[in-house]
């Protein structure tokens, strides 16, 4: 087959060659000789003329369909034309506008999972831009804010009246090292009752135009059955106080009588005395720990220096390391170190651990307490002698009532709510509270809590 050039160029050849032939075979000095070789050129004008207009059509076909799925008519294509030349071109721009509609079905059925799996999450979505402005929000997060629904092209705080919010997205928009992802987690409470966990994270290695996703946990159920779970231990620690004291003030009665201070009687009466006294601490620590998670209101810090609240902590607990045969060793300085904190919580948190060591120290072993710069303020060590504290249950030691290896240490007298109120007072006071192994000469546990230093 031909190309479309080589025809009109045999076009014109055969239309030049027919008037050559005329005008040769015609008589000399014929007059048609002239008429016939017009004829011939004129043939030839008209062959070119139509090949011309022909491939002129077909550029603006093939114009046409390139503009239209350019504009996202990816269902046009070209006729093909008779000639090699025509047919390839045609066949090269359908073959283009194949793939091109191949990649737009692939990237519509993408978007279209990617957006079924974001508005089946139960969590809020919101994608924020490289410049923080928003890009994105799922169904979710408009169920949450019903304001979310425009909020494409906003900020943060445009959509969510949240200062905390939009603090921590700054924060992680404005990361310094690109190569580590960014996490923020924030806690906001943007309306009456409604509680949330926002978790914000940047991208690493960075994506071009995105800047941060932020993820919404709905806290305010666990937050409504946390708050009733305190209030119904606050109540029943209530309830529980007033038949406590009737039956302490009762067996101290009987104890004083005489027919009760020996034998049989006696030991009945110092069980339920024992017990009572049991149930009476453990009800006031209960409390203790309703009213320190109920208080919303910060901490009220001011410097206090740390060696006396120990020493108010250690004369709360000479009676328990006299009947222990534990020694307690401070190694704090008497004029320091000065901490910012709440120096009766203080000296709760010091009495706590301490009473924590001795009941778990082996008689006739010590408890050290110490301290130690940290990179977040001034972190003390309660060391002790005892079996140590598993490496698996580091982190639940400071539940309600958990303690570890029950069987053997039920009858050590605590009320399991010790740790659990340390942890609070530490944590409402910006510090942190962690067990990890003692250091020589103490082998046991060593429980450390940071607090801000004073400036």
């Amino acid at each position: 087959m031909i190309g479309f050039g080589a025809r009109i160029f045999l076009s014109h050849l055969a239309a030049c060659c027919v008037a050559l032939l005329t005008l040769a075979a015609a008589p000399p000095g014929a007059a048609g000789a002239g008429l016939a070789v017009g004829a011939g050129l004129a043939a030839s004008a008209l062959l070119g003329w139509l090949a011309a207009r022909r491939h002129a059509r077909f550029v603006r076909q093939c114009a046409a369909v390139l503009q239209a799925v350019g504009d996202g008519d990816h269902g046009r294509r070209l006729w093909p034309e008779p000639g090699q030349a025509l047919e390839e071109l045609a066949q090269g721009v359908n073959a283009m506008a194949d793939g091109i509609e191949g990649q737009i079905r692939a990237l519509e059925a993408e978007k279209l999972r990617m957006e079924t799996i974001l508005d089946g999450m139960r969590e809020g979505l919101m994608v924020l831009g490289a410049d923080g402005r928003i890009l994105l929000a799922n169904k979710a997060l408009e169920a949450l804010f019903p304001q979310a629904a425009g909020a494409v092209g906003k900020r943060p705080i445009e959509v969510l009246a949240c200062p905390e919010l939009q603090t921590a997205a700054d924060t992680v928009l404005h990361w310094k090292d690109p190569e580590r992802p960014a996490v923020v987690s924030v806690q906001i409470e943007p309306g009456q009752e409604r509680f949330l966990d926002v978790s914000l994270v940047r991208p690493s290695p960075p994506q071009a135009g995105l800047g941060a996703v932020l993820v919404f946990h709905d806290l305010t159920e666990f937050k409504r059955l946390d708050k009733v779970r305190r209030d119904f231990v606050a109540n029943v620690s209530h309830e529980l106080r007033t038949p406590l004291t009737s039956i302490k003030g009762y067996a101290e009665t009987l104890m004083a009588e005489k027919p009760f201070r020996e034998g049989q009687p006696r030991r009945f009466l110092d069980v339920i005395l024992k017990n009572a006294n049991h149930m009476s601490r453990m009800v006031d620590e209960l409390l203790g720990l309703a009213r320190i998670e109920n208080d919303r209101q910060p901490a009220v810090k001011s410097p206090v220096r740390a060696s006396d609240c120990l020493r108010a902590a250690l004369r709360e607990c000479a009676a328990l390391s006299a009947e222990r045969r534990v020694a307690v060793e401070s190694l704090l300085p008497p004029d320091g170190p000065v901490v910012l904190a709440d120096a009766g919580r203080l000296t709760q948190v010091l009495r706590n651990l301490v009473e924590n060591a001795l009941k778990y120290g082996p008689e006739g072993s010590a408890v050290t307490v110490s301290h130690h710069p940290g990179d977040t303020g001034v972190i003390f060590r309660v060391e002790d002698d005892g079996p140590g504290v598993p490496e698996a249950e580091r982190l639940r030691v400071f539940e309600r009532f958990y303690r570890v290896d029950r069987p053997r240490n039920k009858g050590e007298g605590g009320t399991g709510l010790g740790l659990a109120i340390a942890k609070h007072i530490v944590e409402r006071h910006g510090g942190r509270i962690w067990a990890e192994q003692a250091r020589p000469p103490r082998t046991g546990a060593a429980f450390c809590f940071s607090l801000p230093e004073a400036p």
